[in-house]
């Protein structure tokens, strides 16, 4: 109500005076019936008229006044009746204004939490379904996967059954060759085992001349060192003596003892002069002993020594 007064001041006031005017005509008209008739002293009928006058004017002034006063009564109850009408449709169109605010707000908040709620389950669904797909898309994974090396075993199973099955052909197309030739194969062994027996035979024949050849040389080496010692220690204590004569070579067999010991000294053909053949024999008695061979084996008990100045 006080907002619809503030609303419409001019209306307000209007109502404030006419109430105002109408209240003062209420009481004017109580203080006029309140007056007490001025009764002069005139004749009875005198006073009997003009009182009926003044009764008569006053009825009709009063009269007059009071339809006036109903007239401003009704306009002001039709005015206050049309203020207040006008109030409350105001108010009614307020109340309905607030009314269809508060259902557009409360519509829109309902339609913002609808489109809130939407949203959310929009956004859950779409949670949901980005949560399947990724499931969806593991296990896919996880079954491609699981084929994969499922089909990988499947074909490393195949592969190494391939391979021990090609084992086993290579292996026993190798025996059976193994077997079929054997008897060549053995013949050629025992052939091939029989060349190199002749060949290590043949080879240890050769080293073994070739060895007895060097060593024969090398025998033969250490031999004529020997002899050329015996021969230079004899030549070192002959003295030629006097009447020595023709000198030719002389030959002397010596027997010898271990360690070069002269155990006999035998002039063989020894031509020249008789004091020639003396001083050939007292030069190698002489030489006892003799010198030692560098190899035992070369050690000769008979020794045959060509002696010549």
């Amino acid at each position: 109500m006080i907002e619809t007064l503030l609303r419409y001041p001019r209306a307000f006031i209007f109502s404030l005076v006419l109430h105002v005017v109408v209240i003062g005509l209420t009481l004017l008209e109580f203080s006029d019936r309140s007056v007490t008739p001025v009764v002069t002293k005139k004749g009875p009928q005198d006073q009997t008229i003009q009182a009926e006058v003044i009764d008569q004017k006053k009825l009709e002034q009063r009269e007059q006044k009071i339809k006036q006063q109903q007239e401003a009564k009704r306009k002001q109850e039709l005015e206050k009746k049309r203020l207040e009408q006008a109030a409350k449709k105001r108010a009614q169109e307020l109340k309905k204004k607030k009314e269809q605010e508060a259902k557009r707000k409360a519509e829109a908040r309902k339609k913002a939490e609808a489109e809130k709620k939407r949203k959310a389950e929009a956004a859950r669904k779409k949670a949901e379904a980005e949560k399947q797909r990724k499931a969806e898309a593991a296990r896919k994974k996880a079954e491609a996967e699981q084929k994969r090396k499922a089909e990988e075993a499947r074909l490393k199973a195949e592969a190494e059954q391939k391979r021990k099955a090609e084992e086993a052909r290579i292996k026993a197309e190798a025996e059976r060759k193994r077997k079929e030739e054997e008897p060549r194969r053995k013949a050629e062994e025992e052939a091939r085992l029989a060349a190199e027996a002749e060949q290590r035979r043949k080879e240890a024949e050769l080293k073994a001349r070739l060895a007895a050849e060097e060593r024969q040389r090398e025998l033969d080496n250490m031999r004529q060192r020997y002899y050329s010692l015996i021969r230079e220690k004899i030549s070192r204590n002959w003295r030629q003596p006097v009447n020595a004569g023709n000198m030719p070579e002389c030959e002397v067999r010596v027997v010898q003892g271990p360690g070069g010991v002269m155990l006999d000294v035998i002039l063989g053909q020894c031509p020249g002069t008789r004091e020639y053949r003396l001083s050939v024999e007292a030069a190698v008695l002489k030489s006892d002993p003799l010198p030692q061979p560098e190899d035992p084996e070369l050690f000769e008990r008979d020794l045959r020594i060509l002696f010549k100045p």
